[in-house]
């Protein structure tokens, strides 16, 4: 599964020395070992950073616990991690045992998901309500670093449509078509940046298009001339040229000219790569091939421009960037890797 661009920002303030706000912890597993008994025990976890502690997670408890703890009989607790905390506290209650009858955070812990209460002693503190592992103030906000990333994203997403290997491609299926008479066709989807395919929707051997193929072709060719000065054919088996005009996206869906016209509509399956959104912190990185270090490096690099007295993006980190986005740039050039058991001769499209 992609990853969340909350879950990079949360890896890039680590590299600005500028940590995000932990997650609150979940509950902790109470397993008693050795001489279980009726002794009930309940825990509490809090997670920290450098900045603060989380407030405590959800309590849990054991009913069967031993009435004294001791490197035999103990309960051993266990957790899942907190991404990025660098350490534990573990709060204690105990009702009814004769050892340990203390109370509050019995274990100051480094960055474990497991720890064996053996009748620790407690501090008779309070845990944790409130969470002050985030910066209060801090220097880059989120959405400074989300922008930044989105321009990342952009970076990197022109160049993997550069290499031609099919990974945003849309097939609309529902709304092209060529309508009777026209010179352009009608439908065409706003977001359209690069077009891929244009064919008839139905293909099949008994329909009315089967022999209809559209090819690309400049506008201002001969052949594109001729066709413009033919007369509306019948959209059975003939060629008809195509030319991709206008902006595109973001500007606006771009006129797709047509020749020759024909005499009755063509519904069209159209091929195409959209647009890129900007993306939220909420939204997964759009990027395939593993993008995460080569976004983390660009964020950076262009996040401590903020700090520098020149405020250009950081070159060291604009490097990193650089060799990320070439591995991945070289990983994705060739997907298709099956080799074809006869090669097609030079001109056969013309055959």
């Amino acid at each position: 599964m992609a990853t969340l661009l909350s879950t990079l920002e949360t890896t890039v303030r680590r590299r600005l020395k500028e940590p995000a706000t932990l997650a609150s912890p979940g509950s902790i597993t109470v397993t008693p070992q050795g001489t279980t008994g009726a002794t009930t025990y309940t825990y509490k976890l809090v997670a920290i950073n450098a900045t603060g502690t989380t407030e405590a997670g959800a309590a849990s408890s054991t009913t069967t616990g031993n009435a004294t703890l001791t490197g035999a009989n103990y309960n051993r607790l266990t957790w899942t991690a907190v991404t990025n905390a660098t350490g534990y506290w573990i709060y204690r209650t105990v009702a009814g045992g004769a050892s340990p009858t203390t109370t509050g955070r019995i274990a100051v812990l480094g960055a474990v998901t497991t720890v064996d209460d053996t009748g620790l002693a407690g501090d008779s503190a309070t845990a944790p309500t409130t969470n002050t592992t985030g910066l209060t103030n801090p220097f880059w906000t989120s959405d400074e670093l989300i922008e930044i990333m989105n321009a990342g994203i952009k970076d990197l997403w022109r160049d993997i449509v550069d290499l031609k290997q099919e990974h945003y491609i849309t097939l609309d299926t529902t709304n092209v078509s060529l309508a009777a008479n026209t010179s352009t066709l009608t439908g065409v989807p706003s977001d359209v940046h690069k077009v891929y395919l244009i064919e008839p929707l139905d293909l099949s051997t008994n329909g009315s298009n089967h022999g209809l193929l559209f090819k690309p072709l400049e506008y201002h060719s001969n052949n594109f001339q001729l066709a413009r000065s033919r007369d509306a054919i019948d959209p059975t088996n003939d060629t008809i040229y195509y030319a991709v005009h206008q902006q595109g996206a973001p500007v606006g869906a771009p006129t797709i000219l047509v020749a020759p016209q024909v005499t009755s509509a063509v519904p069209l399956s159209f091929g195409y790569v959209p647009s890129l959104t900007t993306k939220t912190s909420s939204d997964a990185l759009p990027i395939p091939g593993e993008a995460d270090n080569a976004i983390i490096a660009w964020t950076v690099a262009f996040a401590r421009a903020k700090e520098r007295d020149d405020q250009s993006p950081d070159p060291n980190w604009l490097a990193i960037y650089s060799t990320e986005k070439n591995h991945l740039l070289q990983s994705l050039g060739l997907r298709q890797y099956q080799e074809p058991e006869f090669a097609e001769a030079v001109f056969s499209e013309y055959w």
